[in-house]
């Protein structure tokens, strides 16, 4: 999954400091992130602060820390969209090359940026593009698609929270941890994090899996059944009520997988088994869902990047308790 990026170390303890000239910088704007990418290969790194700074200075005044990977900071600078392109002209100006690899060593060398280290290097042009969270999933390698997408969720969190919802002052960063607090009337507000379930409907040697409408999601590929936690529920209520809602089924034998921050949609996922409880007619909701069936094992396609838990889930059920190690065989 994302997340799992031993043996690289994530530490969030909430600091105040300042970047340094190597530290790693997210620039965002309307949720996109400033990235390197090579002109050829589109391998995306994240940019440090050295460069940046020595094209648009007045940014670093904005930085804020976020959070280290392998005790490498990272640091948070919100771009107003009216500025997005200047900036993004500016560092264009200063580009130059930076050292990668061949696509055959891609995956044996890279630095924690991203950029390869080896005594094979050539030079190929960069250039910088605010991208989206959906490209980040392709990002390479897995912990720097984690930081990346962290900093975003953690940026989402920031813009949404510029005034108190009780008093309508405008907030400010606390100063003894990682909050953002009203100087007039003292409202505390953390990072949003929202419970979700996702599951796992088996019925015999069958999997259900769905498809989301087109303006429900980016997402293309098969899913599971998945939905937010409401008020006063159970995880396990929630996970009958959510495939009753949208699939018509009932369920029997719930049963705890694992659970995955996914900082895409500011949620934590908690993962289920569960087996279906009667008829398998299947009854649409069709305002988020375009299809949904019962697939055999041989029928589910492999993901070529484990990503979810949501896909490590069908890798489960497709391959059984050592799914890991034959999923792994079958990619090569």
């Amino acid at each position: 999954m994302i997340q799992d990026i031993a043996p690289h170390r994530y530490d969030n303890t909430y600091h105040i400091q300042k970047p340094g000239a190597q530290d790693y910088v997210f620039c965002i704007q309307k949720g996109r992130i400033l990235l390197r990418e090579t002109a050829e290969e589109h391998v995306l790194t994240i940019p440090c602060r050295e460069e940046i700074e020595a094209a648009v200075p007045e940014l670093m005044d904005r930085a804020v820390y976020l959070f280290s990977v392998d005790e490498k900071p990272y640091f948070l600078v919100s771009v107003p969209e009216k500025e997005a392109e200047e900036i993004l002209a500016k560092l264009k100006e200063g580009a130059g090359q930076m050292p990668v690899s061949d696509k055959n060593n891609m995956e044996a060398g890279k630095t924690d940026s991203g950029v390869l280290e080896g005594a094979e290097k050539e030079l190929e042009q960069l250039c910088y593009a605010w991208k989206t969270p959906t490209d980040i999933r392709a990002m390479d390698p897995m912990h720097q698609a984690f930081a990346a997408i962290t900093a975003v969720q953690l940026w989402r969190w920031r813009q949404s929270r510029q005034f108190c919802g009780r008093c309508g002052a405008k907030t400010e960063d606390s100063k003894i941890e990682r909050a953002i607090v009203c100087p007039v009337c003292g409202q505390t507000e953390y990072p949003k994090i929202s419970p979700a379930v996702i599951v796992a409907i088996t019925n015999g040697d069958k999997l259900l899996m769905s498809r989301y409408r087109v303006n429900h999601s980016t997402y293309r590929g098969y899913a599971l059944i998945a939905g937010f936690v409401e008020i006063g529920e159970t995880f396990e209520e929630t996970v009958r009520r959510e495939v009753m809602e949208e699939v018509g089924l009932k369920v029997k034998n719930i049963r705890y997988f694992k659970s995955q921050p996914w900082a895409f949609t500011d949620t934590e996922m908690i993962g289920f088994f569960a087996e279906l409880d009667g008829d398998d007619k299947i009854r649409l909701q069709e305002d988020e869902l375009s299809e949904a069936g019962w697939y055999t094992r041989e029928e589910i396609p492999d993901d070529a990047r484990l990503i979810s838990v949501g896909t490590e889930m069908k890798m489960y059920f497709k391959y059984g308790p050592d799914w890991e190690k034959k999923w792994q065989e079958h990619q090569k």
